[in-house]
């Protein structure tokens, strides 16, 4: 049934004719959301010990009160979802084009690390070191494989997805178990609860860590729900029930990475010498792959196996959720003047068209650079979480200022607490984003401008963009004509389906 337009056009993407149903739904943001533990637990345990499990709990818990936000902004608006419409609405097409690129930057340097992650993934299993060119030439046939993945109907790719994310959770709760029975494991092993304070430095690793970086950093690992509501357009499900698979994502990825941690910093430690959280920290110089050395040492060869599998999956589940995500953030700014309207083209599967490409050759930049630098998993990471707090500060601002410049504009479904929810929003996006402010900086007086250099690079290119878009738009208007959205002239009894 067609939907109620906001100032009488269509509120779906135009062009995008895919559909979704709520469990895939949930799937595609809840398995976007889980990284590859394999590679990254060394890191994680290495800012705090096995206190980051409890980081991982307050982390969570901050992002609940963002993903409330997002929730309520959902359902009033309907078909046109994400954090551009939710901004631009909110203050004006400038400010939604730069919290755009902002989470774009976000997404671009996630497909960046998961892409790098599956080329180390593949050198650790084969047992050795590529050298760069191949890494690249690997790097490259992803990337292909990608795009043309996002050519084709929207279902085979999120199909894929479902199947993946089942492979990954089943792998990772055997792995598991077999820990958490395994002899080697005891509560002992894991030493003090607050390794590096509240804020310190792990020598070992040689990166800052402490507690309250831990909890700032990990928002990394939540990043991914706000895909939901980018898929507004083509969704089979209600827009006022978007918070239950929000929420619901968050909780379950809080309790597997979580458990994850427990059960790896709990086994014996291999060396003599060292403490669990001593030789865990250790392997992140190898890059990581905590759980398949322990899992070879303490279990057998078929659990290491399994959990490599496990991890192409996590990785493979989030590179399509992102990817998919980033195409559609410019298909919608196409469509609604913020870029050309070129931007706004699906191809004959309902896909967006040139946003796809436009992906293809921003990653393909950001992965030659993240590769010249010595610390590009840190780099990375830590760009991420910066361009996740923006993100989340700018759309709990902007829910803030819905909330008072349309106070009685429909809400199918409103955020618990109301205007508090958004405060707690804000709190929570601000305090990510200051965090990890000093993490690039701190790098880069410390010898490593990966991240400032990555940075200054993607939004230079975004700058002159702008800067072009602006001199277009001068001589032709007509290619940037803006598509607002009504908030008050939404009937809300038009649900696609109940």
């Amino acid at each position: 049934m067609p939907e109620n337009g906001m100032g009488g056009g269509t509120i779906s993407d135009n062009g995008l004719t895919g559909r979704v149903g709520g469990k895939k739904l949930f799937i595609l943001g809840t398995s976007s959301i889980m990284g590859p533990w394999l590679i990254l637990t060394a890191q994680w345990i290495g800012y705090t010990g096995v206190s980051v499990s409890l980081a991982f709990l307050l982390c969570g818990l901050l992002c609940i009160p963002i993903a409330f936000c997002y929730g309520e902004l959902a359902g009033m608006f309907r078909n046109r979802g994400g954090s551009y419409e939710y901004v631009r609405t909110a203050y004006n097409r400038e400010a939604g084009y730069w919290i755009s690129w902002t989470t774009m930057f976000t997404y671009i340097v996630l497909i960046c690390f998961q892409i790098i992650c599956v080329t180390m993934l593949i050198q650790y299993l084969m047992g050795e070191d590529f050298a760069k060119i191949l890494v690249i030439a690997i790097a490259v046939v992803l990337m292909i494989l990608m795009t043309l993945l996002n050519t084709r109907n929207l279902s085979v790719a999120t199909t894929l997805q479902v199947a993946m994310f089942f492979i990954l959770v089943i792998s990772g709760c055997v792995a598991m178990v077999c820990f958490f029975m395994n002899g080697s494991f005891s509560l002992g092993n894991m030493g003090s609860f607050f390794q590096n304070g509240m804020i310190g430095h792990n020598d070992i690793i040689g990166m800052d860590a402490g507690f309250l970086l831990a909890i700032a950093a990990l928002v990394t690992m939540f990043f991914g729900f706000e895909l939901i509501p980018q898929f507004a357009g083509e969704a089979n499900y209600p827009a006022k029930k978007y918070w239950k698979l929000m929420v619901g994502g968050i909780v379950f990825v809080i309790a597997f990475d979580a458990l994850i941690c427990i059960a790896e910093i709990g086994m014996q430690s291999p060396d003599p010498g060292m403490s669990s959280f001593q030789y865990i920290s250790s392997l992140y110089a190898s890059n990581g792959m905590v759980s398949a050395v322990l899992a070879k040492i303490y279990v057998s060869s078929w659990l290491y196996y399994l959990v490599a599998v496990a991890n192409f999956c996590a990785m493979g589940c989030c590179l399509i959720g992102f990817w998919m995500g980033a195409s559609r953030i410019l298909h919608s700014m196409g469509n609604s003047g913020s870029l050309p309207k070129v931007f706004g083209r699906a191809n004959k599967h309902g896909m967006p068209s040139v946003g796809n490409y436009f992906v293809l050759v921003m990653v393909l930049i950001l992965v030659l650079i993240a590769l010249s630098g010595p610390a590009w998993i840190n780099a990375t990471f830590s760009l991420m979480a910066l361009g996740v707090g923006f993100t989340y500060f700018g759309v709990s601002m902007a829910f803030l200022k819905i909330t008072k410049d349309h106070p009685n504009s429909p809400r199918p479904w409103k955020a618990p607490g109301g205007k508090i929810a958004g405060y707690v929003a804000v709190a929570s996006s601000l305090f990510m984003t200051i965090m990890m402010i000093y993490t690039v900086i701190s790098a880069a007086i410390n010898g490593d401008p990966t991240m400032a250099v990555m940075a200054v690079v993607f939004f230079g290119i975004i700058g002159f963009i702008r800067y072009m878009m602006k001199r277009d738009m001068s001589a032709n208007s007509d290619r940037y004509v803006e598509d607002p959205i009504d908030l008050d002239a939404v009937n809300v009894d038009n649900e696609a389906v109940e």
